[in-house]
């Protein structure tokens, strides 16, 4: 009976402690997607600044008019996203 006992309890901690190292697993390969995604774009903007560097002003004063133009559509189309959502949401 004492075996039996030590056994289930030693069961439980091994599943304990697969379940944990299968979370260790997955933090450890986020946190590797998440430095590949942070150096990729660390190398993007280092491109960026070298391109524009080589820019004139008019050429870069179209490029700023261009994305601020771009960021305005993007900001209306997510209001209109968002304001769909709550649209849908029953009242309570």
């Amino acid at each position: 009976m004492h075996f039996t006992c030590n056994l289930q309890a030693s069961t439980a901690l091994s599943l304990q402690q697969e379940k944990r190292l299968k979370q260790m697993g997955a933090t450890v390969r986020n946190a590797s997607v998440y430095k590949e995604r942070l150096t990729m774009n660390e190398e993007r903007e280092r491109l960026a600044r070298a391109i524009m560097g080589k820019m004139s002003i008019s050429q870069l004063s179209d490029l700023m008019s261009f994305y601020h133009m771009m960021g305005n559509l993007c900001s209306e189309a997510l209001e209109r996203k968002l304001q769909d959502r709550v649209d849908e949401e029953p009242d309570f």
